[in-house]
């Protein structure tokens, strides 16, 4: 095993050379559930090893650090020590962050960031129409469904 490991998540450039106070989490052995972590991770190599050698494999070879993962998915939670809840699936968002009701005032910046224009123009309500939801009605009732 190298000395040093590197997070295979997409974009992710943490490594345990450069990054201290991370974990490594190596991805589940469990089929259905590394295939999970796998498609969040987006990353070519991984998804490579994992059609053509299975979770196992894909088990040995890569880590995704501790940064992927929300507080509440461990178990344990050390300085020196991170255990993941069995079934935890990493957030799919750089640096764990993940919108929730729980959003604070120190990761408003982050938050921030991460709104896509289509958001932009909600918050502004400037010439949004609501395309995601063709049964939109502002009274509540659904459109018949042609029964």
């Amino acid at each position: 095993m190298p000395s040093h490991m590197n997070c295979c998540f997409n974009k992710c450039t943490n490594s345990s050379r450069s990054t201290q106070n991370l974990s490594f989490h190596k991805f589940p052995t469990n089929e259905s559930l590394c295939k999970q972590w796998v498609e969040l991770c987006q990353n070519d190599k991984v998804i490579q090893k994992f059609k053509n050698h299975g979770s196992s494999q894909v088990s040995k070879s890569f880590r995704i650090c501790s940064e992927h993962f929300k507080r509440e998915d461990y178990v344990l939670w050390t300085s020196k020590k991170k255990v993941l809840h069995k079934g935890s699936i990493p957030t799919g968002q750089p640096g764990g962050q993940l919108i929730s009701p729980k959003t604070t005032h120190s990761n408003i910046a982050t938050w921030s960031e991460m709104i896509t224009e289509e958001d932009e123009a909600v918050a502004n309500n400037t010439g949004w129409s609501p395309r995601g939801t063709p049964n939109f009605d502002l009274s509540g009732s659904v459109p018949d469904q042609g029964k």
